[in-house]
C-alpha cells in the first residue's frame, strides 16, 4: 500500500511538473517582445513608400509580444489589401540576436493605367435589361483611368460615354494633401443628356418617355469633397455639389411634380457630411468585422432658381461574423428619413436603386421618403482565395490569379414609407421581403460575380445575376 502511495505522489508529481513547465512554455510566448528595427518594403515599383507604412498597425521601434505582432501583421496586410492598389500582400518578420525584428513586406502592384472601351448596360440593373433585350439601351465609349497616379494612391479618370446614355465627365482624387497623411481632396465635373426618361412609376415599375430626335433629359453637376482621416479606421466626408437637370415640356405634361412647381428644369446646391467607422477584413469582399455608415445632406438654400429643399439623414451598421470553419453570417441594417413631404418626383428615390433594394425585386423600385432596409446572408466557402497561374501571361500583375467560391442563402427585407405615390404603387407602405440562394464567385482587382435564385412575398420567382458585393 505504501508503494502505491509513493507511485500515486511521484505521478501527480511529474504531472504537476509538467503542467508547470507548459505554463512557463506558453507565458514566455506570450511575454517574450521583439523590438522592430527595420521594415523592408519590396515590390512597390510604383507606390510611394509612405503610402504603404500609412496602414501599418506596427512602426519602427515599437516593441511588441509575439503574439501582439503576429496580430498587427495580419490586420496590417489586411488593411493593405483594402487600399485597391496590390493583388497580393505578404508580411513576415525574422527575429535577430535578441529581441531585435526585421519586418518584410512584398507586394505585388496592380495594372494602374486603364485606357478602356466601355460597353455598358443603361438600366438600374442587368436584370431588368435582360427582360428587355434591347440593345439600344446600352452605353459605349471610353475612359482613362489612371490609378495610383505619381504612387501615391491618387485617381485621374476621364470619361467618354454615347449611346443610350452620353456622358463626358473629369474628376479627380488624393487620398492625403498634407504631412499627417489625415487630409484628402476629390473634385469632379460631369454632363449627361438622354434620349429617354423615366418619368413616374405605376405598379412600382417606371414608366418611360423616349424621343429618338431629341434629348429629353440633360444633367449638369460639379462636386468638391474634403476628406479626412482619424487613425486607420474612421472616414469623415463633406462634399459640396451643385446640380443642374433640365427636361422637356412632354414629361410635365405627363408628371406635373417631376420637378419643382411644374418647371422645366431645377438646380440646386447641396452640402452633405459623411462618416464611417470600417473595420471589415476586407471591404471587397468582408467575412469578419463591421461597418458603420452616417450620412446627412442639405439639398437647396434658396439662392437659386427652381431648388427643392430636402433634409436627410441615413444611418446603416452592416455585420460580419464567422461561425464556424467554411461558415459565415453576415447581417446588414440601414434606414432614411427625410424632412420635407412633396418634395418632387425626381427626387424621391428609395427601394431599387444602386445597392439599396430587397433580392427577389430586381423589377421593381419603391419610391418614397423614408425607408428601412434589412439584409442577412448565411454563407458556405467552397474554395477561399486559392490562387492560379494563368497560362501565357507573363505579367505578375496578371498572370496570378486568387479565386474564392461561396455558397450563400439570404432572406431580405423593406419598408418604404411614401405619402405622395402610395395610390398607384401596392408596394409601398408595407413591409416585402425576398429569400433564396446563392453562388459567388469573387477574383482579383475586387471582381464579384453573383448569381442568385429569389422568391418575393408576391411569390413571384428568378434566377437573377449583379456584379458586386450584397452589401
Amino acid at each position: 500500500m505504501g508503494k502505491k502511495i509513493q507511485l500515486y505522489l511521484l505521478l501527480l508529481f511529474v504531472l504537476s511538473s509538467l503542467t508547470s513547465l507548459g505554463q512557463n512554455f506558453s507565458d514566455s510566448l506570450v511575454n517574450s517582445e521583439s523590438i522592430i528595427d527595420r521594415i523592408i518594403i519590396t515590390g512597390n515599383h510604383k507606390t510611394k513608400e509612405n503610402i504603404i507604412t500609412r496602414e501599418l498597425t506596427f512602426h519602427e521601434g515599437d516593441t511588441l509580444s509575439k503574439y501582439v505582432l503576429e496580430a498587427s501583421i495580419e490586420k496590417s496586410r489586411e488593411n493593405l489589401m483594402n487600399i485597391g492598389l496590390f493583388n497580393f500582400v505578404d508580411i513576415k518578420y525574422f527575429q535577430g540576436i535578441g529581441e531585435h525584428t526585421d519586418v518584410h513586406i512584398e507586394v505585388i502592384e496592380r495594372w494602374y493605367l486603364w485606357p478602356m472601351p466601355i460597353f455598358e448596360i443603361a438600366d438600374r440593373n442587368f436584370n431588368e435589361w435582360f427582360s428587355k433585350k434591347d440593345l439600344s439601351r446600352t452605353n459605349y465609349g471610353m475612359y482613362v483611368r489612371q490609378e495610383n497616379f505619381r504612387g501615391r494612391d491618387e485617381i485621374l479618370q476621364v470619361q467618354i460615354l454615347l449611346g443610350y446614355s452620353q456622358r463626358l465627365g473629369l474628376s479627380y482624387s488624393i487620398p492625403y494633401i498634407n504631412r499627417k497623411q489625415n487630409l484628402g481632396f476629390t473634385a469632379g465635373v460631369f454632363t449627361t443628356r438622354n434620349h429617354e426618361i423615366a418619368y413616374n412609376t405605376f405598379q412600382n415599375k417606371l414608366l418611360f418617355y423616349k424621343d429618338p430626335e431629341q434629348f429629353v433629359r440633360k444633367d449638369l453637376s460639379a462636386f468638391v469633397r474634403v476628406s479626412k482621416r482619424n487613425g486607420l479606421y474612421q472616414y469623415f466626408n463633406t462634399t459640396f455639389e451643385y446640380k443642374k437637370v433640365s427636361t422637356i415640356d412632354t414629361v410635365l405634361a405627363m408628371n406635373n411634380d417631376f420637378f419643382v412647381d411644374g418647371k422645366t428644369q431645377q438646380q440646386y446646391l447641396s452640402i452633405s457630411w459623411n462618416f464611417r467607422l470600417d473595420k471589415r477584413d476586407y471591404q471587397s469582399y468582408a467575412q469578419r468585422g463591421y461597418l458603420v455608415e452616417a450620412d446627412i445632406y442639405k439639398t437647396g438654400f434658396g439662392l437659386l432658381k427652381n431648388e427643392p429643399h430636402l433634409i436627410g439623414l441615413s444611418f446603416g451598421v452592416r455585420k460580419y461574423q464567422p461561425i464556424a470553419q467554411r461558415f459565415n453570417l453576415s447581417g446588414m441594417l440601414k434606414g432614411r428619413v427625410v424632412q420635407r413631404d412633396n418634395a418632387p418626383y425626381s427626387n424621391q428615390r428609395a427601394l431599387g436603386y444602386s445597392n439599396d433594394y430587397i433580392r427577389g425585386y430586381d423589377y421593381y423600385v419603391m419610391n418614397g421618403q423614408n425607408f428601412a432596409l434589412f439584409r442577412s446572408n448565411f454563407k458556405y466557402t467552397l474554395m477561399c482565395n486559392k490562387v492560379f497561374k494563368a497560362p501565357i501571361i507573363h505579367s505578375d500583375k496578371f498572370k496570378l490569379i486568387p479565386v474564392s467560391m461561396y455558397l450563400n442563402a439570404f432572406f431580405d427585407a423593406g419598408y418604404v414609407a411614401d405619402r405622395q405615390y402610395a395610390e398607384f404603387n401596392p408596394l409601398n407602405n408595407s413591409w416585402q421581403y425576398g429569400y433564396g440562394i446563392g453562388y459567388d464567385y469573387v477574383t482579383y482587382y475586387d471582381l464579384v460575380f453573383r448569381l442568385e435564385f429569389a422568391i418575393n412575398r408576391l411569390h413571384e420567382k428568378g434566377l437573377f445575376f449583379h456584379v458586386g458585393t450584397s452589401f
